[in-house]
């Protein structure tokens, strides 16, 4: 009995002193893993984390909570690199770990729910991406209060999924919610608003409630301009209000769009925003040029952000038919942005202004089982005015015909701001461009 005893106190020993080994590599790996992370070298984390999970798994078993976190490192990880398929596998791995325990409410449940959200937008399979993301958000509001400012990041990406699968007013409800949540949390009058007024506000561009958006962006000046006067945080939104004239200019707004003014926010219904309602579109122009005024005052410090104005200002240009005055205001650009050291917005033609057609439109019809989405691939040939010389489908295909001349139509209608080189405008040739369209399904053979 003393042998078995004796023999049974050094295996407890050997035991000990190896799960103690364990834990002095998994911490010291760990303390790599971070250092690499933090700086943002994510070749050298992610082995470091992959390791972290292995020793964890070794130490405590394959279904141990222990495993949750070194997951949860290892899929950031892989997210960051952009292996979405990897991420998403690892965040599922401790997702189930924690379904294991049968707490629907446990808070660590928000972390692999929301990078789950995360990769499937990377993915591009946003319609997936909606329930872990909804999931994460109810989970946070129902453990810490429904205006916990701690979901406002999993908020926004799950109001890009409703926008980007056609699902316009759940993402409106949520953006709303949103702006509320940030009001609520920093007060009325922070500078943290800025953020959440401007996706508010892109919110109302994007369904085309112009008028709304420029209330938000109005309202996001006011704030900047009482926080520094003199300062250049107000260029941000003086660049939504111009956007939202030239927008309302080249799609128009309906009356109903309009009206979209009234479901804003109470604390966003002061005389002095509402006059924007009314203001004339000449006001867009004005915005921007007093943007340039106040960058003027730290000269050679916001140069790429003069630059980015004075590309607002030629697209305002062009779009009100003056090319010449859109030219000038596009080389100034060019100076400053050769100053910031990055030239690369006018290294290629883009488009300022496009209507896609009905026929090819990017929202699904009603009927949605008899169309099935494709893509039309079209290679371009843009002049030195930005106008289209030459458009060509690089995947043809028969069933599609009239939609694709129906796209190349639109294409060629559309302002394109032209490429430049060394200072001037130049001709491009075979630039991508792609429209998402429904095409019909073939009716089943009887």
């Amino acid at each position: 009995m003393l042998t078995l005893a004796c023999a049974l106190a050094f295996a407890t020993l050997a035991l000990n002193a190896t799960g103690q080994e364990a834990a002095d590599e998994r911490s010291a790996t760990y303390r790599q893993f971070r250092s690499a992370f933090d700086a943002s070298d994510y070749a050298t984390a992610l082995p470091l984390a992959a390791r972290i999970v292995e020793i964890s798994r070794n130490q405590f078993g394959a279904e141990a909570q222990e495993l949750v976190n070194p997951l949860g490192n290892l899929a950031t990880t892989y997210l960051r690199m952009r292996q979405y398929g990897e991420a998403l596998d690892a965040y599922r791995s401790a997702l189930t770990l924690l379904d294991l325990q049968g707490d629907t409410t446990d808070p660590r449940l928000v972390r692999p729910l929301h990078g789950m959200g995360a990769a499937l937008r990377g993915l591009e399979r946003e319609a997936e991406a909606i329930a872990p993301l909804k999931r994460a958000v109810d989970i946070t509001r129902n453990r810490d209060g429904l205006y916990v400012v701690t979901q406002l990041p999993m908020l926004t990406a799950l109001i890009d999924c409703y926008m980007a699968t056609g699902r316009y007013q759940d993402a409106g409800r949520e953006q709303q919610y949103a702006y509320t949540v940030a009001e609520t949390a920093y007060g009325k009058d922070d500078l943290r608003l800025l953020v959440p007024l401007d996706n508010y506000a892109r919110w109302n561009e994007r369904v085309g409630r112009y008028t709304a958006a420029r209330v938000l962006h109005a309202r996001a000046v006011q704030i900047a301009d009482a926080a520094d006067p003199n300062g250049f945080k107000s260029t941000g939104p003086l660049r939504g209000i111009a956007r939202t004239y030239r927008l309302a200019f080249v799609d128009g707004e309906s009356e109903e769009a309009i009206a979209g003014v009234n479901a804003l926010p109470p604390s966003l219904s002061s005389s002095a925003l509402t006059r924007t309602v009314s203001a004339p579109s000449g006001e867009g122009e004005r915005a921007l040029r007093t943007a340039l005024q106040r960058l003027a005052r730290v000269p050679g410090e916001q140069a790429a952000l003069r630059g980015e104005v004075l590309l607002d200002l030629g697209d305002w240009h062009l779009t009100a038919g003056a090319g010449a005055r859109a030219l000038g205001s596009y080389r100034d650009a060019w100076r400053e942005l050769t100053v910031a050291g990055d030239t690369n917005a006018l290294a290629t033609p883009m488009v300022v202004s496009y209507k896609p057609p009905t026929m090819a439109t990017a929202r699904g019809p009603e009927d949605a089982d008899a169309y099935a989405q494709a893509d039309v691939e079209l290679r371009l040939a843009i002049s030195v005015t930005g106008e289209v010389r030459d458009a060509t489908v690089a995947n043809a295909a028969p069933d599609r015909e009239a939609i694709e001349r129906a796209v190349i139509a639109a294409v060629k209608r559309a302002l394109w701001r032209p490429a430049f080189a060394n200072g001037e405008p130049i001709a491009y040739t075979d630039l991508p461009f792609r429209e998402r369209v429904w095409v019909r399904r073939p009716k089943p053979a009887n």
